[in-house]
């Protein structure tokens, strides 16, 4: 069972990207999941001091081996994505003995081999208790990551046609297509709407299979 933690906004605000993200991930996946949505909500999970935060869930990653008991592998990622490849060909992938994976210093998909990274991370107890805890950490964490495939983290689809892009991520909060309502900017239309096409698709999809 491949374990996928998404972080997600606190009270639903994004269940629509859910949804959509969650049935793209099955619907390519060859291999069971168990999807975990990453609330700042509940009592494990929940109740950080989130007064510096980007978004409503940029510390809950760090949470992921403590919960996952420090064993086997799990993969992080954030709720504005949408997946195109079988999940499993990145869960699999050879972390080259690093603690983890990422596309360089983008860590908003993750590959994460738990028991290493157990030295990596403070306690759930402290980092709840921290606000810049990932900030803190950044720069000195991403330089032990192994740099997977961009691929698999194409930010906004770049210059790639859609055939070329393994998981999509909506980075760009303006434009994404779902309008996010903790967002207190501006929304703008995509510049590629190709690609929001794409995902209302997707989102079609989702509620026509629920």
């Amino acid at each position: 069972m491949i374990k996928i933690f998404v972080g997600t906004s606190q009270n639903g605000e994004d269940a629509v990207a859910e949804k959509t993200l969650e049935y793209s991930l099955r619907k390519h996946s060859s291999e069971p999941l168990e999807v975990i949505f990453m609330r700042n909500n509940d009592s494990y999970m929940g109740y950080f001091n989130n007064s510096t935060w980007a978004t409503p869930f940029t510390n809950l990653r760090w949470t992921i081996p403590e919960y996952c008991g420090f064993t086997g592998r799990a993969i992080y990622m954030d709720v504005d994505q949408l997946n195109l490849k079988d999940i499993s060909e990145l869960y699999n992938i050879d972390l080259n003995g690093k603690p983890f994976a990422s596309r360089e210093d983008r860590l908003c998909v993750m590959v994460i081999d738990c028991a290493a990274m157990q030295s990596l991370v403070q306690p759930v107890s402290v980092i709840k208790n921290t606000p810049n805890y990932g900030t803190s950490i950044y720069w000195d964490i991403v330089k032990k990551s192994h740099h997977f495939d961009p691929r698999w983290n194409c930010l906004d689809g770049e210059d790639r046609p859609i055939s070329d892009i393994w998981h999509l991520h909506f980075t760009s909060m303006p434009t994404q297509p779902w309008k996010p309502a903790w967002f207190r900017g501006i929304p703008k239309p995509h510049w590629r709407k190709d690609l929001v096409d794409l995902w209302d698709m997707y989102r079609i999809e989702a509620y026509a299979n629920a």
